[in-house]
């Protein structure tokens, strides 16, 4: 085996040599450079949010070691990756504009009920899974088995707009794991609606809802619409002086 010294290397070796090494070290100082944060600060960042859920503070708490980095080196996939993390944020935009402006665009989930103590958007999109307490949430609350929260949530729509009509609301939907149905009012009366013709029975009860209940919603527990023609009705215990 041969061994050569650099001056016995051929001329355009060892000139290739040298520029190579010349562009790492050209390379090394340009990346020193742009890293350099305070040469290249993030002068501004301009956040777009409605901080219903979600606080400016915890924005800042997240937006603040990335600040500290170079604006020409600051990962903005990173950043959005963190803030997609966040319980209530729905989308994140993060884009650098020159000169040195961070803009941060984040848009939060808005919950249309809960579905087993998780937040289910209107498109059915579940978040915060697990995380919501019974009368935590002032909206309504659906329930059912796994899997089966679009049906639910289809179903309390169209109940839900029916029911509108007569001036009365859902609190609560339950779907049991009988497929029978079960709907509460918002004035706490109970409706047992059975597995079928849930819209149709539930058409009777607001038909004789005025006259039947109308003076006395205070009054009326819950009411058994599962028969053909007829209701079945629990009238809540009256206790005297």
């Amino acid at each position: 085996m041969r061994w050569f010294s650099a001056g016995q290397l051929p001329f355009s070796t060892r000139l290739a040599c040298l520029i190579v090494c010349a562009c790492l070290l050209a390379g090394r100082l340009v990346y020193v450079g742009v890293a350099d944060a305070a040469r290249f600060p993030v002068q501004t960042v301009q956040i777009e949010a409605t901080y219903e859920h979600i606080t400016r503070e915890t924005l800042e708490a997240i937006l603040s070691p990335h600040l500290k980095q170079s604006f020409l080196l600051l990962s903005t996939q990173q950043l959005k990756k963190e803030l997609l993390a966040l319980d209530w944020c729905k989308s994140v935009n993060v884009r650098r504009s020159w000169p040195g402006i961070l803009k941060v665009t984040l848009n939060e989930h808005q919950p249309m009920a809960v579905w087993n103590h998780t937040y289910i958007t209107s498109d059915g999109i579940l978040f915060n899974q697990g995380k919501v307490m019974e009368g935590e949430y002032s909206g309504t609350y659906l329930y059912g088995p796994k899997e089966q929260q679009h049906e639910v949530l289809q179903t309390y729509e169209k109940l839900s707009k029916l029911l509108l009509k007569y001036g009365l609301n859902i609190a609560s939907l339950a779907l049991r794991n009988n497929q029978a149905w079960e709907l509460e009012l918002t004035n706490g009366v109970t409706l047992r609606l059975g597995k079928q013709d849930l819209e149709r029975r539930l058409q009777r009860f607001c038909r004789a809802y005025p006259a039947v209940f109308g003076d006395k919603p205070e009054l009326l527990s819950s009411v058994d619409l599962r028969y053909a023609r007829g209701m079945a009705v629990q009238w809540k215990q009256q206790t005297g002086k």
